[in-house]
């Protein structure tokens, strides 16, 4: 069994839920999570086993789970006009000055001065949220769909333990074949210790109920007859 395992997840995904799972059933392993803003690139470059990344397809050279979408969000001054509007479209937006570049405090800052509006999913928006900044969510907008990516070749030992975890496979139903190899080999054990408790407890009781006919024979045999009238 390999003794590390490395993650990588893009800003705004949270993973704690699953890896904490994952520490406490392989304590043994290393558990490395790295934040990436490129989390395919250290897939590629075998820096990671296995990552989590947005908006990323199945190819040649990575299989790819889809887990959940989310909504992407437009953020502008909490000032702006658009903030009047009930609900914004895609249409709303034209003309709009936009703030471009990869979701960064820096970023939200431009916006916060009026620099412009830009997009992004909404777990991001949150993770970077500020007062001067609103978020608001796009009617007709688009999905950000984050997913499970891993290689095609040289898989992790791992992975489909963690896969099991992210999609709540109970511990005892793991598809790691030492895993289950272990708990095979407990549940064997258990059930010789039970067969064994059992048997002892059976002969405890025939011995006890010797014991009572003995002691019922001897109380028996020290009567005196009674005289005859």
């Amino acid at each position: 069994m390999a003794s590390r395992f490395t993650l990588a997840f893009p800003f705004g995904v949270t993973i704690g839920k699953w890896t904490r799972v994952f520490a406490e059933r392989q304590p043994t392993v290393e558990l490395v999570v790295r934040p990436s803003a490129d989390p395919l690139a250290l897939l590629e470059a075998g820096e990671a086993d296995m990552v989590f990344a947005r908006d990323a397809p199945a190819d040649d050279d990575r299989h790819l789970i889809p887990l959940y979408s989310e909504d992407v969000v437009v953020v502008m001054n909490h000032e702006h006009l658009l903030t009047l509007e009930e609900k914004l479209q895609l249409a709303d937006l034209e003309g709009q000055p936009r703030v471009e570049g990869e979701p960064s405090e820096a970023l939200m800052r431009s916006v916060a001065e009026g620099d412009g509006i830009a997009l992004m999913p909404a777990s991001v928006a949150k993770a970077l949220r500020r007062k001067d900044v609103e978020a608001i969510r796009l009617e007709d907008g688009p999905v950000s769909q984050v997913g499970l990516a891993w290689p095609r070749h040289d898989q992790h030992p791992l992975v489909d333990e963690f896969i099991g975890i992210v999609r709540g496979r109970k511990a005892h139903s793991s598809r790691n074949p030492e895993i289950a190899a272990t708990q095979a080999a407990q549940s064997a054990q258990d059930a010789k210790a039970a067969k064994a408790a059992k048997l002892a407890a059976t002969q405890s009781a025939r011995a006890a109920k010797q014991a009572r006919r003995a002691a019922a024979a001897k109380r028996s045999s020290g009567k005196r007859p009674r005289p005859k009238r």
